[in-house]
């Protein structure tokens, strides 16, 4: 006897749907948190690769990382609520956007690049 795993074309797209729209979830959340990967990987004990492969659908979420995610998200004061077809809204409390937005490190070598201001040009000024 030979038993072979048959999935409906629409089980497969529903699956596929539902990683992008977690996946476009954890891109929001980070974006409105203005956390990067390697933030968010370290608050829910995740590496940053696999952070990116979240972000990107390429993976299927463990329960066990959905739920540390959603615990985050309602701690910082985010709300995703699904609306079918994968779409949902999020929904920030006004606490969240009182919040100054830190801008990673990265980010601020590169604009202090592109002023042409460098920390030896500072220490000389």
């Amino acid at each position: 006897m030979h038993l072979v795993s048959h999935r409906s074309p629409d089980l497969v797209e529903l699956v596929r749907m539902e990683r992008r729209a977690f996946a476009a979830k954890v891109r929001v959340a980070r974006a409105v948190l203005g956390w990067s990967q390697a933030e968010l990987a370290s608050i829910v004990g995740l590496t940053q690769r696999a952070v990116h492969m979240l972000e990107q659908g390429e993976t299927e979420p463990r329960r066990t990382t959905v739920r540390a995610l959603e615990e985050v998200w309602r701690a910082q004061g985010l709300a995703f609520e699904d609306a079918g077809d994968g779409a949902f809204t999020v929904t920030v409390r006004s606490a969240q956007l009182d919040r100054p937005v830190s801008i990673p490190a990265r980010q601020r070598r590169r604009k202090r690049f592109d002023l042409g201001v460098t920390a030896r040009t500072r220490a000389h000024a």
